[in-house]
């Protein structure tokens, strides 16, 4: 299918077998995501098969034309947007392809959503715990290549921990599989040939500068210095498109725990949040959320039937999800944990579909748009907030004396048994200053995480939001190295440029949305 294809996209156009579409109405649609930016491609392109991918990527080195891969676009970073072509997975590259019960396994294309792998998985019983309800709308693809956290992932692992192995399309145009077993060969071992040595070159500079928090994208993860398809894998995972484009993933399932168990704690001072955090982690919780009072005070006006109307008002409510594959065991937990709390608390059971909904950036964002009748815009760049969890109540209450000098509209929630945050906050995209006040704002709130030495692309990867916050987290002499990778991988520099290493603030500012009306 062909959709307003101008002529320099008519070769392309001509060679491929999936669609090419030139079209306003997609090229807008493509040109959003959930950060306030807009940056409007030249065309939208659905590939059928590799060999599509293949014939993208040659056409795009030999213009010099960017090329970004996308999935949902429910990210809220601005990771999916890029100028030149963005390669959509979500219409052909969607198919559970082999579940292996003997090896526990389940390859999938990159463009299946969370929900249909989920939905799949049940009905054999299996599932990935670190995949929540809440990504429903995210792609296996997107949520590989952001390394997101999630509620589950302080007690399941990160999306890399059950990883098996992937199929790639690198520059070259070259298709390759990587697993344990797999010799790297073609161009995939001239990108490990260069990448070894760096590595071992660099290794005090980035032992010095590894993070504690395993959950955070932000840069490229280069800590495994092993020998072997392992280290490939580990920087691919939360490259956000940048070394190489996904075309499926193998992970490893498990038995499906079918009962969960979910209690909203009210947590009545900062110092107890940590302690609520440490013992629901000790009576092994499978999933913590947490939120602030001006969230719930936004979702009892909103939608007042998602909390019961007789949970007391406290600074901060912790979501606590105890599964098992017996209802009463679940419960038992539950019941265990509240009893070993330093302070009083009842039991506030909270249906799972009510937790999903609130556990979703999707629902805040609608919380906010709802709030200020879409006349001011969310900032997004401090949603991805990390920091080692024995620094998490000393950092959220030094975001709350910062800004509750500013005067903003803000909320504090979080995946928190990760140490994760979530500052969402709104600026009036009327104002003259609007563009310098969403700058600053990202600088106040990187400097305060980077006092706590934790990192900023927990949730989303760095995308256009995070990228200029690199610094922050990371000295240059590990930038410069985070560079060497990415010209290692794309010596074009034509995959989704611009994050991960450098973007201009100019960049930012000239595309940054005003307003919504």
């Amino acid at each position: 299918m062909f959709s307003g294809v101008p002529p320099l996209f008519s070769h392309v156009a001509n060679i491929i077998s999936g669609d090419i579409d030139c079209s306003q109405l997609s090229l807008q649609a493509h040109a959003t995501d959930g950060s306030p930016y807009q940056v409007r491609p030249q065309a939208v392109i659905y590939p059928k098969t590799t060999s599509d991918i293949k014939h993208v990527i040659a056409f795009a080195k030999e213009y010099s034309i960017p090329l970004t891969v996308c999935g949902g676009i429910t990210a809220a970073s601005g990771g999916a947007l890029g100028e030149g072509i963005i390669l959509d997975m979500t219409r052909y590259f969607s198919h559970i392809r082999h579940v292996n019960m003997m090896d526990h396994t389940v390859t999938v294309d990159a463009g299946v959503t969370i929900d249909e792998l989920r939905l799949k998985l049940a009905g054999w019983n299996l599932e990935i715990p670190v995949l929540q309800p809440e990504d429903s709308r995210a792609t296996v693809g997107g949520l590989v290549a952001t390394k997101s956290a999630t509620r589950s992932t302080f007690y399941a692992g990160t999306i890399r921990e059950w990883i098996e192995g992937m199929t790639i399309v690198v520059d070259s145009g070259e298709e390759h599989a990587i697993k344990d077993g797999i010799t790297p060969s073609g161009r995939l071992l001239g990108i490990y040939q260069s990448i070894f040595p760096l590595l071992s070159e660099h290794g005090p500079t980035l032992r010095a500068a590894r993070r504690e928090q395993s959950d955070d994208a932000t840069g490229y993860s280069l800590w495994n210095t092993s020998i072997g398809p392992r280290q490939l894998l580990d920087q691919l995972v939360g490259s956000e498109g940048t070394l190489a484009v996904i075309t499926s993933v193998t992970f490893r399932v498990v038995p499906r725990k079918p009962h969960n168990h979910t209690l909203l704690i009210t947590i009545p001072e900062n110092s107890l949040l940590e302690t609520s955090v440490t013992i629901a982690k000790h009576h092994h919780a499978e999933a913590l959320y947490m939120f602030d009072h001006a969230f719930r005070h936004m979702t009892d006006t909103f939608h007042p039937l998602l909390l019961r109307p007789e949970i007391p008002e406290t600074p901060y409510y912790l979501l606590t999800t105890f599964q098992d594959t017996d209802a009463e065991q679940a419960s038992k937990k539950g019941k265990m944990f509240l009893k070993a709390l330093p302070f009083p608390c009842e039991e506030y059971a909270i249906p799972e579909k009510n937790v999903y909904k609130l556990s979703s950036h999707t629902f805040l964002h609608s919380l906010f748009t709802t709030y200020t009748k879409g006349a001011h815009m969310i900032a997004t760049s401090a949603e991805g907030l990390i920091v080692p969890i024995h620094s998490y109540s000393a950092c959220i209450q030094a975001l709350d004396e910062a800004l509750l000098k500013s005067g903003l509209l803000y909320t504090l929630s979080g995946y928190a048994g990760s140490g994760h945050i979530a500052l969402t906050a709104s600026f009036d995209g009327k104002s003259q200053t609007f563009e310098r006040d969403l700058q600053e704002f990202r600088e106040l709130v990187c400097g305060i995480v980077a006092h706590f030495k934790g990192g900023i692309s927990a949730v989303g990867g760095d995308g256009l939001e995070r990228t200029t916050a690199l610094p922050f987290v990371f000295n240059e002499a590990t930038r410069e190295v985070f560079k060497k990778l990415k010209a290692a991988w794309d010596p074009a520099g034509i995959f989704n440029p611009g994050k991960k290493i450098a973007i201009q603030k100019e960049f930012l500012l000239k595309h940054a949305i005003r307003t919504f009306l």
